[in-house]
């Protein structure tokens, strides 16, 4: 949900190693090497790393392909590009293993930080590719050193723009330790393009009144020892089309799918998002974005991020493009950002399969995507609000019906902060893990508690979610919606601000404030008693 947020806001192979520089380039034997071969053909690309100014591109052969010249050809392709296309960016004998390497062209006119690498052989005259094609996965290497997070604590809320520095406390006064905002990223590269950006060999203009705006929220939160987590949205603005991917232009929605089908709408994908990752990294005066969501709730893809693909692998490939452009792009300007996908918490229940996907199909096409490719480190930005959304007290459910949607088994048809532990224990499996073998970091990003069943509720749900957060290890934080109330929520039953719309307190921003502090026990035995919980740490499902 994101209503009403402000603008801004697999035989083993052993062999020898064989090592080129670019094509043409002698080559050396080196160690043997133990693998699991798999891909589109009798080669598998294993790994596709930095390496100082190349790129160092890891492969096996589970059988010898047949060949016209007896080379291995190896290419570099745009995200959009299916087949090898053009010359090889360098050639190497066909044996059971073979490692090329290859300039990177960092921030030149031949970057191929964003590229796949594919190998092919020439068979009648043609390139045939015997490969998968594999991305680059340690963008992080170009960021030099890096600076922590600004703040670990869990406590979050989405800011009120109004109430962001300008001698205003409340932010202090609430302890809040994160907080969320939004770029659209249309308002970055429209304007008046006073800002002069140089990326790849080309010269881009950015907005500089936008980001101003920006500016002043990033600089005032990381000063205010805020940790910040920057929603990257994708809205459709007059004349900035190419930022919307082909499939999505003829909907009509809040949000669409960004463009890596298309060289310019890539281009601008690429540089805009590198362009905010570099200055947002904590080292350049502007303050520092610790995480970054890339689109909103994308499985809602005809609601939050259209596109008129119905086929879901499509789908989720096409947005695991995206992904991994934004995280290419971020993580090599600030290594330690996290870069997340964004999911509701529709979880396995979906009415109309051809315009919403469930959170748990795309988080496995999400996957699957990405390991097909060179699985990389992204992170999860869950919004687990209740069933329905607009029923605080979900102790007391609405309905035998929206009671039926909450469970603790990995099939409840929604997730929400009463069993939210499910969705760590799916991600905890082996198969959802990053590279490292860890769980990836889950951050809730938006939950919302509306005060029409009375403050109370809204109070002690608060108090109930932030705990479930505290004794989860594996969510890094939850960030409430939100700090003030908003017209356009409240006609829909949703008044989940901690303020009124004419700054007055609700209680809930009293228990807010506490739940964190030496006081906290005290609201939590209110909460529970409220709720009827008797013992609050059977009912913490801790993690």
């Amino acid at each position: 949900m994101r209503r009403g947020i402000k603008r801004g806001l697999i035989g083993i192979v052993a062999g020898a190693m064989i090592f080129a520089s670019v094509l043409g380039a002698d080559a050396m034997t080196t160690q043997a090497a133990v693998v699991q071969p798999g891909g589109i053909g009798s080669v598998a690309i294993l790994s596709a790393t930095i390496g100082g100014d190349n790129v160092v591109i890891n492969a096996v052969a589970s059988e010898m392909p047949a060949s016209d010249d007896g080379q291995f050809h190896l290419f570099a392709e745009r995200v959009y590009q299916i087949d090898p296309a053009g010359a090889p960016i360098a050639s190497l004998p066909i044996g059971p293993a073979a490692t090329f390497v290859v300039p990177l062209g960092y921030n030149t006119v031949n970057n191929r930080l964003y590229d796949k690498f594919q190998i092919a052989v020439l068979q009648g005259g043609k390139y045939v590719p015997v490969s998968s094609a594999h991305y680059i996965t340690n963008p992080e290497a170009l960021a030099g050193g890096s600076n922590g997070f600004v703040n670990n604590g869990k406590k979050g809320l989405i800011l009120d723009s109004a109430k962001i520095g300008n001698g205003n406390t409340e932010v202090q006064q609430l302890g809040v330790q994160q907080g969320a905002y939004n770029i659209n990223l249309e308002d970055v590269i429209g304007g008046n393009g006073a800002i002069q950006y140089n990326y790849n060999g080309k010269t881009y203009a950015f907005d500089s009144v936008s980001m101003g705006m920006y500016d002043h929220v990033v600089r005032v939160t990381t000063s205010q020892g805020i940790g910040l987590t920057m929603v990257l949205l994708n809205p459709r603005a007059k004349g900035e089309e190419f930022m919307i991917s082909p499939s999505s232009r003829g909907g009509r929605c809040s949000y669409y799918m960004m463009n890596t089908s298309e060289e310019k709408g890539l281009e601008y994908l690429e540089a805009v998002v590198s362009f905010l990752a570099r200055r947002y990294n904590g080292r350049n005066g502007c303050g520092q974005v610790d995480n970054w969501v890339i689109g909103n709730e994308v499985n809602a893809k005809s609601v939050w991020n259209y596109s008129s693909i119905h086929d879901e692998m499509q789908y989720a490939q096409l947005y695991t493009d995206e992904l991994r452009v934004c995280y290419n792009a971020i993580k090599s300007n600030h290594a330690n950002a996290r870069v997340c996908a964004s999911l509701d918490q529709n979880w396995c229940k979906v009415q109309n399969v051809a315009s919403y996907y469930s959170a748990r199909s795309m988080l496995e096409a999400i996957n699957a995507c990405a390991c097909s490719q060179g699985n990389f480190d992204w992170a999860l930005a869950e919004h687990p609000y209740n069933y329905p959304l607009t029923w605080t007290s979900f102790w007391t459910p609405q309905s035998a019906t929206a009671a039926s949607m909450i469970s603790h088994t990995i099939d409840t048809g929604y997730l929400s902060m009463e069993n939210i532990e499910q969705l760590t224990d799916y991600m905890a499996q082996p198969a959802m893990r990053n590279t490292k073998g860890e769980v990836r970091p889950i951050l809730l990003t938006e939950v919302g508690y509306s005060s029409t069943q009375g403050e109370e509720a809204q109070a002690a749900a608060i108090v109930y979610a932030y705990q479930r957060t505290m004794t989860n290890q594996h969510l890094k934080m939850i960030i409430f919606n939100r700090q003030t109330d908003v017209a356009a929520e409240m006609k829909q039953g949703l008044s989940v601000g901690l303020s009124r719309p004419d700054g007055s307190h609700k209680l809930a921003f009293e228990f807010f404030q506490k739940m964190s502090s030496g006081e906290a026990g005290g609201y939590i035995q209110r909460a529970a008693a409220f709720m009827g919980i008797g013992d609050w740490a059977a009912a913490m499902y801790a993690r």
